[in-house]
């Protein structure tokens, strides 16, 4: 089974052999997708939802032997049956099922990977066209408070390079409203420092994102970078050893840091995107705004932050309602005539 995004020869490119496998879709769908200029974290989704397919239908099964009904079953797996984790050595608990999240990303993924097969000619139908996304409850988006991210903060000991290098971390992600992976590979050249702004290059779409952060942050970055000259890279964010510091090994940091600092709401980096939306928002950030900076392509996938717009048009409705004149100038009428009286 191939576990990354490079192609096998198969029987469809030597011509031997009409029948169009699941192992072939994955050649064609890849090769297609890679001219197509996708990124490749795509590819790397694309690769994962065809080794499901390999578990799920069998690699040489017939494509074109698959139906709507089997789509749906493949769902249903995938939600119900499917074991987490399956070659995973060292992983001793391995639960059954992914979370619908998951499953709505992976009907996208197989809805296009079809699409590629009906017009190659390879398949008349895309089984996928009428699966729908499974709807799911929507849950409260967890943030912190400004007295929980000070306490955070007052609690890294800047005097030790590896809490300094996360105080500045997550002023970044604060301030800029990046993913952790875009904040990690920001190189020097990506930062701006006399407009104060950071280029993520490594975005989740694929396209290069620019947005604006304080002088604050600047002057962090400006201290970090002078602190990590030695290693000569271009990275900006590195390990005690000069590397670059990757996801996992600052996950694993973030944990010793909250769990010293008894801080258990903060599970991952985030909650802090999160929280500095709702902070924008709160002080009247435009949502059109926070769309852009944000890097979504939909304003629906915005819209998740909607309650604290809808909790600040409320207060502010409230303190400013024309009502509030009205019933004041009606009050004080009232009072007249009845002293005339």
């Amino acid at each position: 089974m191939s576990k990354n995004p490079k192609y096998r020869k198969t029987k469809y490119f030597s011509g031997e052999s009409k029948i169009k496998t699941v192992d072939d879709a994955r050649n064609i769908t890849l090769k297609i997708k890679q001219l197509e200029g996708v990124t490749q974290n795509t590819i790397f989704q694309y690769e994962k939802i065809f080794n499901d397919f390999d578990r799920f239908f069998g690699e040489k099964t017939d494509i074109n032997s698959l139906s709507e009904y089997d789509a749906r079953e493949f769902v249903h797996w995938q939600l119900n049956d499917k074991i987490q984790f399956l070659n995973h050595k060292y992983r001793k608990t391995k639960p059954k099922g992914v979370s619908v999240s998951t499953v709505n990303t992976y009907i996208q993924y197989s809805k296009a990977i079809f699409t590629v097969l009906v017009n190659e000619g390879i398949v008349e139908n895309n089984i996928f066209e009428h699966i729908n996304h499974i709807k799911k409850k929507e849950k409260k988006i967890e943030t912190l408070s400004i007295e929980e991210v000070n306490k955070f903060l007052r609690s890294l000991n800047k005097g030790w390079y590896s809490q300094f290098r996360m105080y500045v971390l997550i002023h970044v992600l604060l301030d800029s409203f990046g993913r952790i992976n875009e904040v990690l590979t920001i190189r020097k050249e990506d930062i701006d420092f006399d407009r104060h702004a950071i280029t993520f290059q490594n975005t989740k779409s694929g396209k290069v994102r620019i947005v604006p952060i304080t002088k604050k942050t600047v002057k962090l970055l400006e201290e970090l970078v002078e602190e990590t000259e030695d290693f000569k890279s271009e990275y900006v964010f590195l390990t005690n050893h000069g590397n670059p510091l990757t996801p996992n090994a600052a996950r694993k940091h973030l944990t010793e840091l909250t769990s010293g600092a008894g801080m258990k709401r903060i599970t991952g980096f985030h909650i802090f995107r999160h929280t500095a939306s709702e902070m924008f928002l709160r002080q009247n950030g435009s949502i059109r705004v926070l769309q852009k900076i944000l890097g979504h392509a939909e304003i629906s996938t915005t819209s998740i932050y909607a309650h604290v717009l809808d909790k600040t048009v409320r207060q502010q409705h409230e303190q400013f309602s024309p009502l509030n004149l009205i019933d004041e100038k009606e009050r004080r009428k009232t009072k007249t005539n009845r002293s005339k009286k």
